[in-house]
């Protein structure tokens, strides 16, 4: 958009011109860093809300695992009677590893457990493709058996 005004000094066209441009970049800047700011918040809180859902995962699985050992405890007991303590030592060493690994667990914040992943996955790339493959496996018979669940119910 060329002003012209023949009252005007010569060249002051090119002056309106080039001020006219510098406040629409000034206000692209201004846009771009408002932008930028409120991109960077929304991180921030997508993260914070991360942490906060996989802080609320590790609590519920520590539960979880402490009551998977108290009850493999209780059978120990059970497997003492019926095959003998032998038997039940071996069910005892395994509630104890549950146990250990519950409180290894909730004894980490969750910045931790995924830095101590990272290592493993760089060390044992081979063993984490085996963890991830029998996980997603029992995942995958345990979203399979509540789905037959529900059709049961139905």
């Amino acid at each position: 958009m060329m002003a012209t005004n023949d009252n005007l000094p010569e060249g002051t066209d090119t002056v309106i011109d080039e001020a006219a441009n510098d406040a629409e970049k000034g206000t692209v800047t201004k846009a771009k860093e408002r932008i930028k700011s409120e991109a960077g918040q929304l991180k921030d809180q997508a993260s914070g809300k991360a942490r906060e859902y996989a802080t609320q995962g590790k609590d519920k699985a520590t539960g979880t695992l402490k009551d998977v050992s108290a009850a493999m405890d209780d059978a120990a007991k059970s497997v003492d009677q019926r095959l003998g303590e032998n038997y039940g030592e071996y069910a005892r060493w395994a509630a104890g590893a549950v146990s250990g690994f519950a409180d290894k667990l909730d004894g980490k914040e969750v910045d931790d457990l995924l830095h101590d992943a990272e290592q493993f996955v760089r060390k044992s790339p081979v063993m984490a493709i085996g963890v991830a493959a029998v996980a997603g496996f029992a995942i995958a018979r345990l979203v399979k058996s509540g789905m037959d669940g529900a059709q049961d119910d139905a």
